[in-house]
């Protein structure tokens, strides 16, 4: 996650309210100091509290700083108001939540303020200064006839009108030409205006945490139960008092979650940091600076020393991690993200996006042409992805042996680590009670033959919660945060540093050889207001930051390996939607009216009835996904600011179903936020055949209406058509090119961009995980698959760093023993 006010807020520990009352719009307000006595330092307590140095749980928090000037601002709020206008000619509703929300346009929302300090404090794709620039000319006549040609002529004086002067029909007619242009530059503003706009409306929250659209739409908000959970500890106390350790211990485990005792918050002065360090037993030298000298790498803080740092508490990271301390090694974690404890999860969309996603889930390519979604949180990926546990498949195993020389896929061990995984989590493919989604893709496969099966997950069969892409409420997901770290916190010799930036791999020339080795880690982290460095001394050291991060550091390391970064792969996913009404007073309502779209378990059901694991093995596998209201708003087509009002009135019954393509093409990270990807032209093809058969899954379900999300935003009345009407509408529908800007593509995988080879023209590590230039630095992430894998990847992930985890442990037993 981007190092920015609100993660500095979770890392301090604040509560749930007081950090993000804003949603996408708010930041942290003014701390308070809080005077510590050395070695005092409770994280428990802390984390009980929601304390840690930013003052109450419910301190008034300021908007993001908005710098944009008058004019841009007055473009931004046209903007706005055209993709949400006020509607005054609606039917008339009874009730006053539906009337409200028809009425209420983006700019009485407050969204353009909102978006302003969004667009100059968060957003970090290389295209935000460009958007900046349109923002200004199209305050102005002749950047308004660039952009919008004729439409800003007139017969009266001034005769040409700034974009902001014009009428919201001509508005509307304008954003519409955009979105169907046959320039793609036109096609990326609509594109980036269109969702920004609807993600920050959808997410923002009043004072009491509520946003004036939800109950028109039909939604909840935060998990009920969750709410009930949170009162329960916090407004009646579940703490115990008076001697009950063994039942505090629990009791506490029960609200923040295992790893509170292993948490080492850098928000606090050196000395203090550096005794509790002491107390895990790492050795730390406390280096003196002079006043007002900025920190350095020839003069950081602090000096750790461990036996090795794992950079990432992922799916890899925290698999070493938890292996290497449970072997006896001392093991520390650096995580950039913030550490989210269950009493301060909000399992509210827009704060949960600023707390736990890379760069506050504002990813995307350069061109726009996918959005990507990456975890970055204690858990990292498994914190929040969707609990799907797929082994990797048999034929992806040979490929990986065959082609790319990679015994390790074939072998005893990695059989054994897929084992040791899903058993570590829990793994089961029982369901009690199937969501939304997951039921009309599994009705609609088995009304048209198609193949479909139970998904196995890291949950148990009862465990009916839509929220997992927020942090787990309970603990019963079992991410790398309640399984891998928990052995790394419980064998007394690890902890994990929270808000935690690398930002240099260490190494020193090896003795008799021109080859280096890693010997640590420098990392940054913010204390104060400003940037602080440390080094950690290390035997061994292992990246795992993910496929978006892993390159950036290798390459400020002094890594030159053409392959960094390259092979960059993203499971790329389009989808379709269906329309499943709950008429009330219906006899028979399917699914039944009390099942939202939202809810559920995300993930149950797959079909492979495109996937080619039989043949090519480069198809799509269809499943479905989790989309509340801010990520389903921007995805689901524009076309008029009535219309997507109408589209998410319809929010809570509309199901969505997706297909992920198993990618031939790639493309090139040089950093999070400048990521470049072409599809081939056969994942194109995959998509479409997934796309058919997702529509057809969805009529066969008993959709009323169903469609894409290409711009046009087309839609067919499943009921009211023929055979040859219906067929029709679903031949052109998937036959849409996928490539020019006209339908989002999404990923929520990212995998390859340091593959693992067999040699070092190919690939930047060997089978072992280590790198091929650099001694004693291994890699373990999705970052070293050898290709895309097609299913989703978190078992491939584990197991692969459990294989690493391995061959770390042999190095370590060398070093000693010398």
């Amino acid at each position: 996650m981007e190092d920015n006010g609100e993660s500095n807020m979770m890392r301090n520990g604040s509560s749930r309210k007081g950090s993000f009352r804003l949603g996408l719009g708010g930041v942290n307000g003014g701390k308070k100091d809080h005077t510590v006595e050395l070695g005092s330092i409770d994280t428990q307590r802390l984390l009980l509290s929601g304390g840690g140095g930013v003052g109450e749980r419910d301190q008034k928090q300021q908007p993001l700083n908005n710098s944009l000037s008058p004019r841009q601002m007055k473009s931004l709020t046209a903007l706005c108001d055209t993709i949400l206008p006020s509607i005054n000619d609606f039917v008339c509703h009874s009730d006053e939540s539906v009337a409200n929300f028809y009425r209420i346009s983006a700019s009485m929302a407050g969204t353009p303020e909102r978006l302003g300090g969004l667009i100059c404090e968060r957003l970090k794709h290389p295209m935000t200064g460009l958007l900046k620039l349109v923002l200004w000319l199209l305050s102005t006549w002749f950047g308004t006839i660039i952009f919008c040609g004729i439409a800003c002529l007139s017969f009266q004086f001034p005769f040409i009108h700034s974009y902001p002067q014009l009428s919201l029909q001509k508005r509307q007619q304008i954003m519409r030409s955009w979105s169907l242009s046959f320039l793609p530059h036109f096609r990326m503003l609509f594109r980036t205006v269109k969702l920004l706009t609807l993600l920050v409306f959808f997410t923002q929250l009043d004072e009491s945490e509520e946003n004036s659209s939800w109950k028109a739409i039909g939604y909840c908000g935060p998990d009920p139960e969750f709410k009930a959970q949170l009162k329960n500890h916090f407004l009646h106390g579940r703490t115990s008092k008076g001697g009950q350790e063994d039942k505090e211990d629990d009791d506490a485990e029960e609200v923040i979650g295992p790893l509170y005792k292993g948490l080492v918050h850098l928000n606090y002065p050196r000395d203090i940091t550096a005794d509790a360090l002491r107390r895990f037993g790492f050795p730390v030298s406390v280096i003196r600076r002079k006043p007002k000298v900025a920190a350095n790498l020839s003069s950081p803080s602090l000096a750790i020393q461990c036996d090795a740092v794992v950079v990432g508490s992922g799916s890899g990271g925290g698999v070493v991690a938890g292996m290497l301390a449970k072997a006896g090694y001392k093991v520390l974690v650096l995580e950039k993200g913030s550490y989210s404890a269950r009493n301060n999860l909000s399992l509210l969309e827009g704060p949960s996006m600023d707390q736990m996603y890379l760069s506050s889930g504002l990813v995307a390519t350069d061109d726009m042409s996918v959005f990507i979604l990456s975890g970055s949180t204690v858990g990292g990926g498994s914190a929040v992805n969707w609990s799907a546990c797929i082994k990797t498949p048999d034929h992806v195993c040979k490929e990986w042996c065959d082609r790319h020389g990679l015994e390790l896929f074939e072998s005893e061990l990695y059989k054994e680590a897929m084992d040791a995984i899903c058993e570590k989590m829990g793994v089961q493919s029982e369901i009690e009670d199937e969501g939304f989604n997951n039921a009309i893709l599994r009705k609609g496969c088995q009304e048209m033959g198609y193949p479909v099966s139970n998904i196995p997950r890291n949950s148990p069969p009862d465990h009916y919660c839509g929220w997992c892409c927020m942090g787990c409420k309970d603990g019963r997901k079992k991410g790398t945060s309640e399984t891998w770290l928990v052995d790394l916190v419980k064998s007394g010799n690890g902890a994990i540093l929270p808000g935690c930036e690398a930002i240099k791999v260490l190494h020193k020339k090896k003795k008799g050889s021109d080859r280096k080795t890693a010997c640590g880690v420098a990392f940054e982290f913010e204390y104060k207001g400003a940037k602080d460095i440390c080094v950690v001394e290390s035997k061994v050291t292992i990246v795992a930051c993910g496929a978006l991060s892993t390159p950036q550091l290798l390459k400020r390391s002094g890594l030159k390996n053409k392959n960094i970064g390259r092979n960059l792969h993203l499971h790329p996913v389009t989808m379709a939607w269906g329309y499943f009404p709950d008429a009330p007073g219906a006899s028979e309502v399917w699914p039944e009216a009390y099942k939202k779209s939202y809810e559920g378990g995300i993930m149950t059901a797959m079909s492979p009835v495109v996937a080619e694991f039989e043949k090519s093995g480069y198809g799509a596998v269809i499943q479905t996904p989790a989309l509340h209201p801010g990520m389903f708003s921007i995805v689901m087509p524009w076309v008029s600011g009535p219309d997507i009002k109408d589209r998410m009135r319809k929010y809570s019954r509309t199901a969505h179903i997706f297909a992920l393509a198993r990618d031939q093409g790639s493309g090139t990270v040089n950093s999070p936020s400048r990521i470049s990807y072409q599809m081939e032209d056969i994942d194109e093809e995959n998509l479409k055949k997934g796309l058919d058969k997702v529509l057809r899954i969805l009529a066969a379900a008993g959709a009323e209406e169903i469609g894409t999300h290409h711009n046009k935003g087309r839609t067919l009345n499943v009921k009211q058509v023929s055979y040859h009407e219906f067929e029709k509408f679903v031949e052109e529908e998937s036959s849409r090119t996928l490539t020019d800007l006209s339908t989002p593509l999404c990923s929520a995988h990212q995998m390859g961009s340091c593959r693992m080879g067999s040699n070092p023209k190919e690939s930047v590590v060997n089978q072992t995980g280590e790198t091929w230039e650099m001694e004693d630095l291994y890699v373990a992430d999705a970052s070293v698959f050898p290709t895309a894998l097609g299913v989703n990847p978190m078992i491939t992930v584990q197991a692969i760093a459990y294989c690493t985890a391995q061959s770390v442990l042999q190095a370590l037993k060398r070093k000693r023993s010398k």
